[in-house]
């Protein structure tokens, strides 16, 4: 750890940085972890527990905040196939930037270059997060490769039983 970098076990997403980041290469460690609960392809909402576990390194560099190191974990979805409910594992490299404006005001075009703006001294990492775990989802969720799905006449699970459709 160099002189000016802190580490921080949060149970929360919201990060202040406003005292320590205060100058170019202050870094601070931040570990945590939190529950994913998936409601559709699009809704993610995070809730106190352990499914998404990350260790970021926030660093101050010029105008922004760094934001670097892995989230992994697993998120219930499901199958597209036999419509089961399954774990998905993920593990994602996070290499991002936070927009440290100066003061309050934010430019518009400033505000274009980056996805994230620290605002008030405080960094919210549930949108950093929430992006990079979505991406992380295959195109095609489905429980197995092997999955047989539901029968197209009576709904019948095929991984389960057999149907007697014709």
């Amino acid at each position: 750890m160099t002189p000016h970098s802190v580490q921080y076990l949060i149970p929360d997403l919201k990060i202040d940085v406003s005292n320590a980041l205060r100058l170019i290469g202050d870094r601070k460690k931040v570990d945590g972890s939190a529950n994913l609960d998936l409601r559709d392809a699009c809704e993610m909402e995070f809730q106190p527990g352990e499914s998404v576990r990350w260790s970021l390194e926030l660093c101050r560099i010029a105008g922004a905040i760094e934001i670097a190191g892995t989230v992994d974990g697993w998120v219930a979805m499901f199958c597209y196939r036999c419509l089961e409910r399954f774990h998905f594992t993920f593990s994602v490299t996070v290499r991002e930037h936070a927009l440290l404006p100066d003061s309050g005001n934010v430019d518009e075009d400033e505000q274009s270059a980056f996805d994230y703006v620290v605002r008030d001294g405080i960094l919210n990492l549930e949108p950093v997060l929430r992006d990079l775990i979505a991406l992380s989802f295959p195109a095609r969720r489905i429980c197995d490769e092997a999955c047989k799905g539901l029968c197209v006449k009576c709904g019948a699970n095929l991984n389960v039983e057999p149907c007697s459709c014709k």
